[in-house]
């Protein structure tokens, strides 16, 4: 199994029949795993030149070269905006990603953060302290149109906790 199908079982209902929007999405590998439970995926990246071949043959993907920075969609359009394993590479905008990703969610909707890498993870843990999440070989943050977490576990108990090989 995929770490992105292992991840999607996690947060199927942030997915499931919603209308999604990937950031930094690289090789667009979470979108391709979404699509199986979302209405539609919207991928973007500044960089179209990792994107996996396969996101042209899915009905529900639509991938778009664009700073995420300065998004082209309209406020309000998705229920769920994800960012995998992108943290670290969007770092230094960070704040006008955040605004913009905020600006594009439905009222309701969510931003998750997500990381399988260990340094997403540790700048995540740097970011959001015990409010990371860490399920099943990632660390998670949900965040709603503010930017407050929406949903914590003990990041720094479950740390220590693996340190102590528990």
């Amino acid at each position: 199994m995929k770490k992105t199908d292992a991840i999607l079982r996690l947060v199927r209902q942030e997915i499931e029949n919603k209308d999604v929007l990937e950031v930094a999405c690289g090789t667009a590998e979470f979108s391709l795993s979404a699509a199986q439970y979302a209405r539609q995926v919207a991928c973007i990246d500044i960089d179209s030149s990792r994107l996996n071949g396969l996101v042209e043959t899915r009905e529900n993907i639509r991938f778009r070269k664009m700073d995420a920075a300065e998004m082209e969609f309209g406020s309000d359009t998705f229920d769920t905006v994800i960012l995998y394993n992108a943290l670290c590479h969007i770092e230094s905008q960070y704040d006008a990603i955040m605004a913009e990703c905020r600006r594009v969610l439905k009222p309701e909707g969510r931003i998750l953060l997500i990381a399988t890498w260990k340094m997403d993870g540790s700048l995540m843990a740097e970011m959001f302290g015990d409010r990371v999440e860490r399920l099943e070989g990632c660390y998670m943050v949900k965040l709603g149109k503010s930017n407050t977490p929406l949903q914590a576990t003990g990041y720094q108990a479950c740390n220590a906790a693996e340190q102590r090989g528990i």
